[in-house]
């Protein structure tokens, strides 16, 4: 993919190509932000989930 951090052209076409960019890579960021925290949260929530089966199963264990 071609660089689009070039100046000086005088119709204004590259700046906005710069924008369009830097908005494009910020959403793309901020995406991959909110799908990371949803795995982390899920993640977690399988850990909760799967210490309160164990403690279940422990507790119905006789150990004498």
């Amino acid at each position: 993919m071609p660089s689009t951090l070039t100046s000086g052209v005088k119709d204004g076409k590259q700046s906005k190509k710069i924008e369009r960019n830097t908005r494009e890579r910020l959403f793309i960021e901020i995406l991959l932000l909110v799908m990371l925290t949803i795995f982390e949260l899920f993640a977690q929530g399988l850990n909760d989930a799967q210490s309160i089966l164990a403690g279940v199963v422990c507790a119905g264990v006789d150990h004498g």
